[in-house]
């Protein structure tokens, strides 16, 4: 008789088991812990755990289940047996993945009924835009950087525009973080901003596979680079002080350290607003030089957003020791002698030239000679370029006899001699010769220069020089290809190579891979593993070549080549040799990949 009043008792208990669900799906960022609620109600509270069964299922597989204890199939699935007691059977997943989501059903049972409801988890990437660069130096090449954060997949692409209209287009350069823990692309734009760029709107853009894009808008901010100044100021060693002067920019947040040997020292900071806007700063600290300072390192580092990497200014300082006075004495006629044996000697300087040359820059050509020599000395110019010469004199001198043509080409030097100095009662004279002309790459470059010095026909001293005229590209600077000291096989591997400078536009690059000796051209339409993409702008030319390695490949170099349209290669750089490591296993992957191939001892209750 019991018996069956206690079955009866529980087919009514059963038969008022409701589990409500709401309709809408439950969303949750990437990473955080989703909370899938599953509520349950009897008429008699509480609720004995021990009566109720509870399994939760992803897509058809176990996630989940409760029968006298919780046993969880995907790790980190949690729900509270306190909780149950109170009719909640809600399911806790720490640390979601896209993976994650989709349909889930979560079925009680008491007794010898049961009920299932369906819930729906929706997993959304928080994603954001980091940028870095935006205080920029006018017409000055400037870098912008662009960070991307908190990606499920490195596959992404980076576009700046500007006012709306695309100015770039690459993949990033360099991407960090794994699977779990969600990737972060980093992506740079090179230009140079002129006056009005202030006012326009740049947006830095990332654009991925089914996932909306997403942007950054922003305006530049026009800054001004500082000059610093490190110097000692003081009347001799004691009561003097370092001094760091910064000035001349803009805006006003700054940083600055003066260090002794690495160690921090404490000064003294004023800083004040100048007249057209920038603002100086200067640190001053007192110190009394003495013998331990020589050969001590003094640095002053300054950061400013036009400089992100910091400049530092370095002195150091020579403290002699006591000299006697004896010896000062005998240094001082040593010094005489020498100067007066210089007024009686005639010394002449190398051909001195201010600059390089290239095509249709202004050269000028000077040469001195110093000592005890008549007034009516001379100097004229030769130029040699084969079996062809040509004489240049001073402009106040008369060409010799010649043919009109070769009168032309004298016309295109201008040639004078100054007396630069000149001793009482004529003991000493200097006289200078400077030749000045409009380089032009057929007729001066490897062409001989004779500076001459003559008196009365005879030829007393001459210098030579041979010119030398570089493109007018000539002046740029290569970086070095960086690889890691190690990377995992099929880890995805950004290399860059960067040429700064007056750089012609029609540039090309091309990455070559040295295995074994055997150098190998990389083309992407003939192997899809290798990416290479360029970031242009003015006097700047990025390529980046992105590639996932494999272990046959370690031992391998990549080489970057910047050649002109006739073939010529202007630099190369080559990396070091690349070390690749096996690709560390996924244990987590396998045992999630097994969740639905667990078996669930159940001996007497079956799940539905």
């Amino acid at each position: 008789m019991s018996s069956l009043l206690l079955i009866l008792l529980g087919t009514v208990v059963c038969a008022q088991l409701q589990v409500p669900t709401s309709p809408a799906p439950v969303a949750s960022e990437t990473g955080t812990t989703a909370v899938l609620q599953c509520l349950f109600s009897l008429s008699v509270a509480p609720v004995d755990p021990a009566q109720v069964h509870v399994f939760w299922k992803h897509e058809g597989k176990k996630v989940l289940s409760y029968v006298d204890r919780i046993t969880a199939f995907r790790p980190g699935a949690h729900i509270s047996e306190e909780q149950l007691a109170r009719g909640d059977a809600s399911l806790s997943l720490p640390n979601v993945t896209q993976e994650d989501a989709g349909q889930y059903t979560c079925s009680i049972r008491l007794g010898s009924e049961q009920v299932i409801q369906s819930i729906n988890l929706v997993v959304t990437e928080y994603r954001y835009i980091t940028l870095e660069g935006t205080i920029v130096t006018m017409n000055k090449s400037n870098e912008l950087r662009c960070s991307a954060n908190n990606l499920s997949s490195p596959d992404a692409m980076f576009k700046w525009l500007r006012d709306g209209e695309e100015l770039s287009t690459s993949t990033p350069h360099l991407v960090e973080g794994s699977n779990g823990q969600g990737f972060r692309a980093h992506s740079s734009f090179c230009f140079t901003p002129v006056l009005g760029d202030d006012k326009a709107h740049y947006t830095c853009q990332v654009v991925q596979n089914v996932l909306p894009p997403l942007k950054n808008t922003f305006q530049l901010t026009f800054g001004v680079q500082p000059e610093v100044f490190f110097y000692l100021s003081s009347k001799g060693q004691k009561n003097s002080s370092l001094i760091c002067l910064v000035s001349g920019f803009y805006p006003d947040d700054l940083n600055l350290s003066m260090k002794r040997d690495g160690e921090l020292l404490g000064c003294k900071i004023n800083k004040w607003k100048n007249s057209n806007g920038t603002y100086s700063l200067e640190a001053i600290y007192r110190t009394n030089v003495t013998y331990q300072d020589s050969n001590i390192d003094y640095t002053c580092t300054v950061h400013h957003s036009t400089i992100p990497e910091g400049t530092t200014e370095r002195l150091t300082f020579l403290v002699d020791a006591y000299v006697p006075k004896a010896l000062w004495i005998s240094a001082a006629c040593g010094l005489l002698l020498v100067t007066v044996i210089q007024i009686f000697c005639k010394h002449v300087t190398d051909i001195s030239v201010c600059k390089d040359w290239t095509e249709g820059s202004i050269a000028t050509l000077k040469c001195s000679i110093a000592g005890r020599y008549p007034k009516n000395i001379s100097a004229v110019w030769l130029i040699r370029q084969g079996d062809k010469e040509i004489e240049i004199k001073e402009r106040a001198s008369l060409y010799t006899p010649g043919d009109y043509k070769e009168l032309q080409e004298q016309d295109s030097y201008t040639c004078w001699n100054i007396v630069k100095s000149r001793f009482v009662g004529g003991i000493r004279h200097s006289l200078c010769s400077i030749l000045s002309f409009q380089v032009q790459k057929e007729r001066h470059d490897q062409a001989e220069f004779i500076c001459r010095f003559m008196r009365a026909g005879k030829v007393m001293q001459e210098k030579k020089y041979f010119g030398t005229v570089l493109d007018s590209y000539g002046f740029y600077s290569v970086s070095d290809i960086c690889v890691p000291e190690t990377c995992s096989a099929g880890e995805r591997l950004t290399l860059s190579c960067v040429m700064k400078g007056n750089i012609p536009r029609d540039i090309r690059v091309t990455w070559e891979k040295s295995m074994n000796e055997e150098r190998t051209v990389l083309l992407k339409e003939q192997d899809a593993n290798y990416q290479i993409t360029e970031n242009k702008s003015q006097g700047q030319i990025c390529s980046f070549l992105t590639l996932c390695p494999t272990c046959e490949e370690s031992g391998a170099m990549f080489t970057a080549s910047f050649s002109e349209n006739e073939g010529r290669i202007l630099a190369e750089r080559s990396s070091a040799p690349l070390k690749v490591a096996e690709a560390k296993k996924n244990h987590w992957s396998r045992t999630y990949q097994d969740w639905g191939f667990r078996a669930f001892d159940e001996s007497v209750i079956t799940e539905m």
